[in-house]
Protein backbone atom coordinates (compact mmCIF):
# COMPACT_ATOMS: atom_id res chain seq x y z
CA UNK A 1 0.00 0.00 0.00
CA UNK A 2 2.67 2.80 0.68
CA UNK A 3 4.48 1.98 -2.36
CA UNK A 4 1.18 2.39 -4.52
CA UNK A 5 0.81 5.79 -2.51
CA UNK A 6 3.98 7.04 -3.03
CA UNK A 7 3.19 6.28 -6.68
CA UNK A 8 0.27 7.93 -6.82
CA UNK A 9 1.89 10.79 -5.05
CA UNK A 10 4.33 11.35 -8.00
CA UNK A 11 1.39 10.62 -10.64
CA UNK A 12 -0.54 13.90 -8.55
CA UNK A 13 2.75 16.00 -8.74
CA UNK A 14 3.13 15.40 -12.89
CA UNK A 15 -0.61 15.18 -13.50
CA UNK A 16 -0.59 18.63 -15.21
CA UNK A 17 2.42 18.83 -16.82
CA UNK A 18 1.38 15.56 -18.32
CA UNK A 19 -2.12 16.70 -19.38
CA UNK A 20 -0.26 19.58 -20.88
CA UNK A 21 1.28 17.54 -23.31
CA UNK A 22 -1.12 16.80 -24.98
CA UNK A 23 -4.13 19.55 -24.40
CA UNK A 24 -2.84 21.53 -27.45
CA UNK A 25 -4.55 18.62 -29.59
CA UNK A 26 -8.23 19.50 -28.37
CA UNK A 27 -10.36 22.33 -28.03
CA UNK A 28 -12.38 23.54 -25.78
CA UNK A 29 -15.92 22.99 -26.22
CA UNK A 30 -18.21 26.62 -26.18
CA UNK A 31 -20.58 26.03 -24.27
CA UNK A 32 -20.38 24.88 -20.45
CA UNK A 33 -21.79 21.87 -18.96
CA UNK A 34 -23.49 21.59 -15.42
CA UNK A 35 -23.33 18.55 -13.00
CA UNK A 36 -25.32 18.86 -10.09
CA UNK A 37 -25.40 16.77 -7.18
CA UNK A 38 -28.37 15.35 -5.17
CA UNK A 39 -28.31 16.44 -1.76
CA UNK A 40 -30.51 16.66 1.46
CA UNK A 41 -32.92 19.63 2.86
CA UNK A 42 -32.11 20.41 6.85
CA UNK A 43 -34.72 21.82 8.81
CA UNK A 44 -33.88 24.90 11.36
CA UNK A 45 -35.78 24.30 14.88
CA UNK A 46 -35.12 27.53 15.49
CA UNK A 47 -35.94 29.99 12.08
CA UNK A 48 -38.72 27.33 11.25
CA UNK A 49 -37.57 27.27 7.90
CA UNK A 50 -35.22 24.52 5.56
CA UNK A 51 -32.08 24.75 4.56
CA UNK A 52 -31.54 23.49 1.19
CA UNK A 53 -27.68 22.85 0.03
CA UNK A 54 -27.05 23.26 -3.46
CA UNK A 55 -24.06 21.22 -5.05
CA UNK A 56 -22.70 21.50 -8.63
CA UNK A 57 -19.78 21.77 -10.91
CA UNK A 58 -18.80 23.73 -14.04
CA UNK A 59 -16.70 22.85 -16.69
CA UNK A 60 -15.81 23.16 -20.50
CA UNK A 61 -15.30 19.49 -21.90
CA UNK A 62 -12.57 18.53 -24.06
CA UNK A 63 -13.30 17.55 -27.72
CA UNK A 64 -11.18 15.76 -29.97
CA UNK A 65 -8.78 12.79 -29.85
CA UNK A 66 -10.25 9.71 -27.66
CA UNK A 67 -8.88 10.72 -23.99
CA UNK A 68 -8.06 6.86 -23.20
CA UNK A 69 -5.82 6.74 -25.80
CA UNK A 70 -3.63 9.59 -23.63
CA UNK A 71 -4.82 7.91 -19.90
CA UNK A 72 -3.64 4.77 -21.04
CA UNK A 73 0.03 6.53 -20.75
CA UNK A 74 -1.00 7.25 -16.87
CA UNK A 75 0.13 3.91 -15.48
CA UNK A 76 3.68 4.54 -16.86
CA UNK A 77 3.66 7.82 -14.60
CA UNK A 78 2.59 6.33 -11.86
CA UNK A 79 5.26 3.21 -12.16
CA UNK A 80 8.18 5.01 -13.93
CA UNK A 81 8.54 8.15 -12.40
CA UNK A 82 9.10 6.34 -8.80
CA UNK A 83 11.91 4.04 -9.95
CA UNK A 84 15.61 4.99 -9.73
CA UNK A 85 17.06 6.73 -12.63
CA UNK A 86 17.78 4.64 -15.93
CA UNK A 87 21.28 5.22 -16.50
CA UNK A 88 21.85 8.22 -18.88
CA UNK A 89 23.46 5.88 -21.71
CA UNK A 90 19.61 4.32 -22.00
CA UNK A 91 18.60 4.14 -25.30
CA UNK A 92 15.12 5.65 -26.10
CA UNK A 93 14.44 2.62 -27.86
CA UNK A 94 15.14 0.77 -24.11
CA UNK A 95 13.36 3.65 -22.39
CA UNK A 96 10.20 2.62 -24.94
CA UNK A 97 10.73 -0.93 -24.13
CA UNK A 98 10.93 0.15 -20.27
CA UNK A 99 8.17 2.36 -20.42
CA UNK A 100 5.38 -0.36 -22.08
CA UNK A 101 6.74 -3.12 -19.23
CA UNK A 102 5.66 -0.86 -16.25
CA UNK A 103 2.54 -1.57 -16.10
CA UNK A 104 3.05 -5.11 -15.35
CA UNK A 105 5.67 -4.03 -13.00
CA UNK A 106 3.48 -1.29 -11.37
CA UNK A 107 0.95 -4.83 -10.68
CA UNK A 108 3.29 -7.16 -9.98
CA UNK A 109 4.02 -6.42 -6.30
CA UNK A 110 4.02 -9.28 -3.65
CA UNK A 111 0.77 -7.38 -2.17
CA UNK A 112 -1.33 -8.62 -5.20
CA UNK A 113 0.40 -11.78 -6.66
CA UNK A 114 -2.65 -13.97 -4.86
CA UNK A 115 -5.28 -11.88 -5.61
CA UNK A 116 -4.45 -11.88 -9.62
CA UNK A 117 -4.06 -15.17 -9.48
CA UNK A 118 -7.67 -15.46 -8.72
CA UNK A 119 -8.63 -12.75 -10.85
CA UNK A 120 -8.40 -14.30 -14.24
CA UNK A 121 -11.08 -11.77 -16.13
CA UNK A 122 -9.10 -9.07 -15.61
CA UNK A 123 -7.34 -8.49 -19.21
CA UNK A 124 -10.88 -10.12 -20.75
CA UNK A 125 -13.32 -7.26 -19.64
CA UNK A 126 -12.26 -4.69 -22.67
CA UNK A 127 -15.57 -5.17 -24.60
CA UNK A 128 -17.52 -2.41 -22.77
CA UNK A 129 -14.54 0.17 -22.76
CA UNK A 130 -16.12 2.81 -24.44
CA UNK A 131 -19.40 2.68 -22.06
CA UNK A 132 -17.49 4.61 -19.41
CA UNK A 133 -15.07 6.92 -21.61
CA UNK A 134 -17.51 10.07 -20.30
CA UNK A 135 -15.98 9.43 -16.89
CA UNK A 136 -12.68 9.52 -17.76
CA UNK A 137 -13.56 13.16 -19.50
CA UNK A 138 -14.12 14.23 -16.53
CA UNK A 139 -10.81 14.18 -14.88
CA UNK A 140 -9.47 15.66 -17.78
CA UNK A 141 -11.51 18.82 -18.71
CA UNK A 142 -10.85 21.65 -21.45
CA UNK A 143 -11.01 24.14 -17.74
CA UNK A 144 -13.54 24.69 -15.14
CA UNK A 145 -16.25 27.77 -15.18
CA UNK A 146 -15.50 30.29 -12.37
CA UNK A 147 -19.24 31.65 -12.89
CA UNK A 148 -22.68 33.08 -11.56
CA UNK A 149 -25.05 30.45 -11.71
CA UNK A 150 -29.14 30.58 -10.62
CA UNK A 151 -31.32 27.75 -9.19
CA UNK A 152 -35.02 27.74 -10.02
CA UNK A 153 -37.23 26.23 -7.16
CA UNK A 154 -40.42 26.52 -7.74
CA UNK A 155 -40.20 28.60 -10.86
CA UNK A 156 -38.39 31.50 -8.47
CA UNK A 157 -35.11 32.49 -9.23
CA UNK A 158 -32.11 32.00 -6.63
CA UNK A 159 -28.87 34.03 -7.93
CA UNK A 160 -25.85 31.58 -6.88
CA UNK A 161 -22.86 32.39 -5.47
CA UNK A 162 -19.94 32.81 -8.29
CA UNK A 163 -18.41 28.74 -8.48
CA UNK A 164 -14.45 28.46 -7.05
CA UNK A 165 -11.83 28.49 -9.55
CA UNK A 166 -12.10 25.21 -10.33
CA UNK A 167 -16.16 25.49 -11.34
CA UNK A 168 -17.54 23.84 -7.75
CA UNK A 169 -20.88 25.64 -6.86
CA UNK A 170 -21.99 25.14 -3.13
CA UNK A 171 -24.45 26.93 -1.31
CA UNK A 172 -27.63 27.03 1.37
CA UNK A 173 -30.86 28.21 -0.20
CA UNK A 174 -33.15 29.02 2.92
CA UNK A 175 -37.24 27.64 2.06
CA UNK A 176 -39.89 28.91 4.07
CA UNK A 177 -41.96 25.50 5.61
CA UNK A 178 -45.30 26.22 3.50
CA UNK A 179 -42.72 25.78 0.46
CA UNK A 180 -41.95 22.82 1.29
CA UNK A 181 -44.67 21.24 1.93
CA UNK A 182 -46.02 22.33 -1.32
CA UNK A 183 -42.80 21.50 -3.52
CA UNK A 184 -42.09 17.97 -2.06
CA UNK A 185 -43.62 14.63 -2.80
CA UNK A 186 -44.00 11.28 -1.11
CA UNK A 187 -41.92 8.82 -3.00
CA UNK A 188 -42.72 5.61 -0.42
CA UNK A 189 -45.93 5.35 0.27
CA UNK A 190 -46.18 4.46 3.35
CA UNK A 191 -43.39 7.25 5.58
CA UNK A 192 -43.17 10.97 4.88
CA UNK A 193 -40.11 10.91 2.98
CA UNK A 194 -40.37 13.54 -0.05
CA UNK A 195 -38.36 14.76 -2.49
CA UNK A 196 -37.98 17.26 -5.35
CA UNK A 197 -36.43 18.91 -8.05
CA UNK A 198 -34.94 21.67 -8.53
CA UNK A 199 -32.55 23.11 -11.60
CA UNK A 200 -29.66 25.39 -12.17
CA UNK A 201 -28.58 26.78 -15.00
CA UNK A 202 -25.54 29.75 -15.95
CA UNK A 203 -26.63 33.14 -14.95
CA UNK A 204 -26.41 34.28 -19.07
CA UNK A 205 -27.15 38.03 -17.82
CA UNK A 206 -23.82 38.08 -16.39
CA UNK A 207 -21.48 36.08 -18.98
CA UNK A 208 -21.44 35.42 -22.30
CA UNK A 209 -20.81 31.59 -21.62
CA UNK A 210 -23.93 29.14 -22.61
CA UNK A 211 -24.70 26.30 -20.77
CA UNK A 212 -25.25 23.26 -23.49
CA UNK A 213 -28.08 23.68 -25.33
CA UNK A 214 -29.42 26.90 -23.55
CA UNK A 215 -30.48 24.55 -21.22
CA UNK A 216 -31.63 23.81 -17.65
CA UNK A 217 -29.94 20.68 -15.54
CA UNK A 218 -32.01 19.54 -12.59
CA UNK A 219 -31.39 17.88 -9.41
CA UNK A 220 -33.05 16.25 -6.34
CA UNK A 221 -33.25 17.57 -2.83
CA UNK A 222 -34.07 14.64 -0.39
CA UNK A 223 -36.16 16.20 2.50
CA UNK A 224 -36.75 13.33 4.95
CA UNK A 225 -39.48 12.65 7.69
CA UNK A 226 -37.85 13.09 11.67
CA UNK A 227 -38.46 9.40 12.39
CA UNK A 228 -37.25 6.80 9.96
CA UNK A 229 -34.67 4.67 8.95
CA UNK A 230 -31.86 5.25 6.95
CA UNK A 231 -29.28 3.06 5.09
CA UNK A 232 -25.58 4.57 4.94
CA UNK A 233 -23.83 2.44 2.47
CA UNK A 234 -20.18 2.63 1.32
CA UNK A 235 -20.00 1.89 -2.71
CA UNK A 236 -16.42 0.50 -3.84
CA UNK A 237 -16.25 -3.39 -2.70
CA UNK A 238 -19.41 -3.05 -1.30
CA UNK A 239 -21.96 -2.81 -3.82
CA UNK A 240 -19.61 -1.94 -6.31
CA UNK A 241 -16.53 -4.39 -7.37
CA UNK A 242 -13.44 -2.27 -7.24
CA UNK A 243 -10.79 -4.73 -5.84
CA UNK A 244 -9.09 -1.88 -4.10
CA UNK A 245 -6.67 -4.79 -2.77
CA UNK A 246 -5.59 -5.37 -6.22
CA UNK A 247 -4.49 -2.06 -7.82
CA UNK A 248 -4.66 -2.61 -11.37
CA UNK A 249 -7.89 -3.97 -10.83
CA UNK A 250 -8.89 -0.77 -9.03
CA UNK A 251 -7.58 1.41 -11.66
CA UNK A 252 -9.30 -1.11 -14.30
CA UNK A 253 -12.72 -1.17 -12.42
CA UNK A 254 -12.85 2.92 -11.88
CA UNK A 255 -11.53 4.09 -15.09
CA UNK A 256 -11.68 1.78 -17.93
CA UNK A 257 -14.58 -1.10 -17.63
CA UNK A 258 -18.30 -0.82 -17.21
CA UNK A 259 -18.87 -0.77 -13.10
CA UNK A 260 -20.08 -4.47 -12.15
CA UNK A 261 -22.44 -4.80 -9.09
CA UNK A 262 -21.31 -7.22 -5.84
CA UNK A 263 -23.69 -10.19 -6.53
CA UNK A 264 -27.01 -10.04 -4.22
CA UNK A 265 -26.77 -6.64 -2.76
CA UNK A 266 -28.86 -4.75 -5.28
CA UNK A 267 -31.88 -7.51 -4.13
CA UNK A 268 -30.83 -6.88 -0.33
CA UNK A 269 -31.26 -3.24 -0.60
CA UNK A 270 -34.38 -3.45 -2.83
CA UNK A 271 -35.79 -5.78 -0.01
CA UNK A 272 -34.57 -2.75 2.79
CA UNK A 273 -36.17 -0.11 0.18
CA UNK A 274 -39.60 -1.70 -0.27
CA UNK A 275 -39.55 -1.54 3.56
CA UNK A 276 -39.75 2.56 3.42
CA UNK A 277 -35.82 2.77 4.08
CA UNK A 278 -33.72 6.25 2.92
CA UNK A 279 -30.27 5.46 1.41
CA UNK A 280 -27.22 7.56 1.43
CA UNK A 281 -24.21 6.63 -0.39
CA UNK A 282 -20.98 7.79 1.10
CA UNK A 283 -17.69 7.46 -1.03
CA UNK A 284 -14.29 8.64 -0.81
CA UNK A 285 -14.21 8.47 -4.35
CA UNK A 286 -13.74 11.83 -6.57
CA UNK A 287 -16.87 13.68 -7.47
CA UNK A 288 -16.26 13.35 -11.28
CA UNK A 289 -17.47 9.84 -11.09
CA UNK A 290 -20.81 10.72 -9.69
CA UNK A 291 -22.60 10.80 -13.66
CA UNK A 292 -21.20 7.14 -13.49
CA UNK A 293 -22.05 6.27 -10.52
CA UNK A 294 -25.56 7.21 -10.81
CA UNK A 295 -25.94 5.42 -14.02
CA UNK A 296 -24.59 2.29 -12.47
CA UNK A 297 -27.00 2.72 -9.57
CA UNK A 298 -30.01 2.80 -12.09
CA UNK A 299 -28.65 0.49 -14.29
CA UNK A 300 -28.61 -2.47 -11.54
CA UNK A 301 -31.59 -1.30 -9.64
CA UNK A 302 -29.98 0.18 -6.67
CA UNK A 303 -32.52 2.37 -4.79
CA UNK A 304 -31.53 6.16 -5.25
CA UNK A 305 -30.56 8.42 -2.71
CA UNK A 306 -27.84 10.94 -1.72
CA UNK A 307 -24.46 10.74 -2.85
CA UNK A 308 -21.64 11.93 -1.00
CA UNK A 309 -18.59 12.20 -2.84
CA UNK A 310 -14.98 14.12 -2.55
CA UNK A 311 -14.20 17.33 -4.43
CA UNK A 312 -10.74 15.71 -6.75
CA UNK A 313 -7.71 18.20 -6.77
CA UNK A 314 -4.66 17.47 -8.20
CA UNK A 315 -3.10 18.04 -5.09
CA UNK A 316 -1.88 16.01 -2.23
CA UNK A 317 -4.79 17.06 -0.59
CA UNK A 318 -6.80 14.86 -2.15
CA UNK A 319 -5.13 12.21 -0.09
CA UNK A 320 -5.71 12.99 3.48
CA UNK A 321 -6.99 10.45 5.09
CA UNK A 322 -10.31 8.84 4.07
CA UNK A 323 -11.53 8.04 7.41
CA UNK A 324 -11.78 12.05 8.15
CA UNK A 325 -13.92 12.32 5.31
CA UNK A 326 -16.17 9.89 5.46
CA UNK A 327 -16.58 10.57 9.41
CA UNK A 328 -17.38 14.45 8.60
CA UNK A 329 -20.09 13.59 6.37
CA UNK A 330 -21.72 10.85 7.75
CA UNK A 331 -21.56 13.03 11.12
CA UNK A 332 -23.51 15.76 9.27
CA UNK A 333 -26.05 13.11 7.87
CA UNK A 334 -26.88 12.10 11.47
CA UNK A 335 -27.00 15.53 13.09
CA UNK A 336 -29.23 16.77 10.14
CA UNK A 337 -31.76 14.12 11.07
CA UNK A 338 -30.84 13.33 14.84
CA UNK A 339 -33.87 11.18 15.41
CA UNK A 340 -33.67 9.01 12.46
CA UNK A 341 -32.45 5.53 12.88
CA UNK A 342 -29.08 4.36 10.81
CA UNK A 343 -28.00 0.77 9.31
CA UNK A 344 -24.35 1.43 8.31
CA UNK A 345 -23.38 -1.16 5.79
CA UNK A 346 -19.43 -1.04 4.04
CA UNK A 347 -16.81 -3.79 3.11
CA UNK A 348 -13.04 -4.53 4.50
CA UNK A 349 -10.84 -3.61 2.16
CA UNK A 350 -10.35 0.17 3.49
CA UNK A 351 -11.31 1.58 6.63
CA UNK A 352 -15.14 1.07 7.10
CA UNK A 353 -15.19 -1.10 10.41
CA UNK A 354 -12.79 1.57 12.12
CA UNK A 355 -14.94 4.67 10.66
CA UNK A 356 -18.11 2.58 11.66
CA UNK A 357 -17.35 1.38 14.94
CA UNK A 358 -15.77 5.62 15.84
CA UNK A 359 -19.58 6.78 14.55
CA UNK A 360 -21.23 4.24 16.76
CA UNK A 361 -18.78 5.54 19.96
CA UNK A 362 -20.55 8.90 19.31
CA UNK A 363 -24.09 8.15 17.94
CA UNK A 364 -24.87 4.71 19.71
CA UNK A 365 -29.14 5.40 20.07
CA UNK A 366 -28.76 6.19 16.35
CA UNK A 367 -26.95 3.30 14.69
CA UNK A 368 -28.92 0.56 15.07
CA UNK A 369 -26.72 -2.02 13.15
CA UNK A 370 -22.99 -2.36 11.30
CA UNK A 371 -22.99 -4.49 8.07
CA UNK A 372 -19.47 -5.31 6.87
CA UNK A 373 -18.80 -7.10 3.70
CA UNK A 374 -15.66 -9.19 4.12
CA UNK A 375 -13.29 -9.10 0.78
CA UNK A 376 -10.41 -11.24 1.85
CA UNK A 377 -9.66 -13.44 -0.82
CA UNK A 378 -7.10 -15.68 0.91
CA UNK A 379 -7.03 -18.18 3.92
CA UNK A 380 -4.01 -16.30 5.06
CA UNK A 381 -5.47 -13.38 5.57
CA UNK A 382 -8.74 -14.73 7.55
CA UNK A 383 -7.25 -14.87 11.30
CA UNK A 384 -5.90 -11.26 10.51
CA UNK A 385 -9.03 -10.09 9.57
CA UNK A 386 -10.99 -11.65 12.33
CA UNK A 387 -8.49 -10.29 14.80
CA UNK A 388 -9.17 -6.49 12.93
CA UNK A 389 -12.92 -6.88 13.54
CA UNK A 390 -12.21 -7.70 17.16
CA UNK A 391 -10.45 -4.82 17.76
CA UNK A 392 -12.07 -2.27 15.54
CA UNK A 393 -15.64 -3.30 17.33
CA UNK A 394 -14.04 -3.97 20.86
CA UNK A 395 -16.71 -0.43 21.98
CA UNK A 396 -19.78 -1.83 20.22
CA UNK A 397 -22.02 -4.58 21.33
CA UNK A 398 -21.87 -7.97 19.36
CA UNK A 399 -25.27 -7.96 18.94
CA UNK A 400 -24.64 -4.98 16.71
CA UNK A 401 -22.39 -5.81 13.80
CA UNK A 402 -22.15 -8.66 11.49
CA UNK A 403 -19.62 -9.35 8.86
CA UNK A 404 -20.38 -11.44 6.21
CA UNK A 405 -19.27 -12.57 3.09
CA UNK A 406 -22.89 -13.57 0.93
CA UNK A 407 -26.00 -10.50 0.97
CA UNK A 408 -28.02 -13.84 0.91
CA UNK A 409 -27.69 -14.36 4.35
CA UNK A 410 -27.67 -10.71 5.45
CA UNK A 411 -31.44 -10.09 7.37
CA UNK A 412 -34.02 -8.34 4.98
CA UNK A 413 -36.45 -7.67 7.51
CA UNK A 414 -35.60 -4.36 9.35
CA UNK A 415 -37.87 -4.31 12.15
CA UNK A 416 -35.88 -7.92 13.22
CA UNK A 417 -32.80 -6.03 12.77
CA UNK A 418 -33.50 -3.36 14.88
CA UNK A 419 -34.21 -5.43 18.07
CA UNK A 420 -30.88 -7.28 17.35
Amino acid sequence: MTSYIRKYVTALASAKSYVAQWSADHVYADKALIVPFPTLAIFDPKKQTWLIHIKAWLYFPFEGKKIKGYLSSLPNILASKTEEKTDDSTTKDNKKMDREKNLNVFVDTEENKDIKKQDKSIDDEDENDDIYEDALRLFFVGRSVEVITKSIINDVEHLLKPSDESGFVEQELELSDEEIQSLAKKFHPESNDRKFEYEIRIDESKHNIKSENDKTFKCTIYVLASYGISIISDIDDTIKISKVLNKRSLLKHTFYSDFKPVDDMSELYQKWNEQNCQFHYVSASPWQLFPALSCFLEKYKYPMGTINLRKFEWSLQFLNPTEKYKIEIITQIINAYPLRIYICVGDSGEFDPEIYSELYKKFPQNIAHIFIRDICQTPECLSTCQERYVKAFKDVSKQRWTVFKDPKKIETNIEKILIL
